[in-house]
């Protein structure tokens, strides 16, 4: 699913960059390229930093 639309941000892809690292929205949106644009995936973006983060196993997804 869609975290961001206006950058075509996966949840996959915010997954992938914190099992590869990244710790804040900031780093993720770094690690993904991600552009300013409406700003709607704010909210969305943090929960899933936030969810992964404090997962037990992050893992990469397959492609």
């Amino acid at each position: 699913m869609y975290v961001c639309i206006c950058n075509a941000v996966t949840e996959a892809d915010v997954h992938d960059c914190v099992a590869a690292g990244a710790g804040t929205t900031g780093q993720v949106k770094r690690a993904c390229g991600w552009k300013p644009g409406c700003g709607s995936c704010t909210t969305r973006l943090a929960q899933l930093v936030r969810d992964a983060r404090t997962s037990d196993t992050v893992e990469p997804t397959a492609a």
